[in-house]
């Protein structure tokens, strides 16, 4: 992630609370559904690639 710039002084902290959101989502996918983190990974370059695909 070292592309990533998780300074508050230039995004108001948007970028570190994303990243929160999504580690605490992923966390209650693992517990609600007993995926492991592969197919947790796997489930989130799917929507990776989609955003790409997609052109956002």
């Amino acid at each position: 992630m070292s592309e990533f710039n998780f300074d508050d002084t230039q995004a108001s902290g948007i970028w570190w609370s994303t990243n929160v959101s999504i580690r605490d989502a992923c966390a209650e996918l693992k517990h609600d559904t007993s995926c492991d983190d592969k197919e947790i990974a796997s489930l989130l370059r799917s929507i990776a690639n989609s955003i790409e695909s997609s052109g956002l």
